[in-house]
């Protein structure tokens, strides 16, 4: 896994974004909250699908 590629770049640092904003907002806030955060978990995995895609082409 390249980190040169910028899909990979943005699908970890947006899984690490969302999962410290979803657990301060649990720490703080509360469980109700945090869970408005967890849909965007499948938005990170879509872009690191598409990231392996770009880096690994069908031949």
């Amino acid at each position: 896994m390249s980190l040169h590629n910028t899909y990979y770049k943005v699908a970890l640092i947006g899984l690490g974004l969302s999962m410290i904003l979803q657990l301060l907002l649990f720490l703080m806030v509360g469980a109700y909250l945090a869970a408005v955060i967890s849909p965007l978990y499948p938005v990170w995995i879509i872009f690191f699908i598409v990231g392996w895609r770009k880096a690994h082409p069908r031949r």
